[in-house]
């Protein structure tokens, strides 16, 4: 069976793609969504109570959802 050159061309580019992945593996951090927070039951209360004061100021729900690392459409539901 032969390859084509598009077949090799696209081979090549899947092998530096996959190079590049393996160098940048161990240099990247561990993303905020990655990280599991356990909150007490008070500190989620008054995390709550921060969040309803902030989006009453009109604070964007993707701002709120950076800094108390929760997915906006848990801001969404705190209304």
């Amino acid at each position: 069976m032969e390859i084509s050159k598009q077949q090799i061309a696209r081979l090549n580019s899947i092998i530096v793609t996959t190079k590049k992945m393996i160098t940048l593996a161990g240099k990247e951090p561990a993303t905020k969504g990655s990280e599991r927070l356990c909150r007490s039951s008070a500190d989620a209360a008054k995390m709550k109570d921060q969040i309803w004061a902030a989006r009453a100021k009109g604070v964007p729900a993707t701002k709120l959802a950076e800094k108390y690392v929760v997915p906006t459409a848990y801001i969404y539901v705190i209304r």
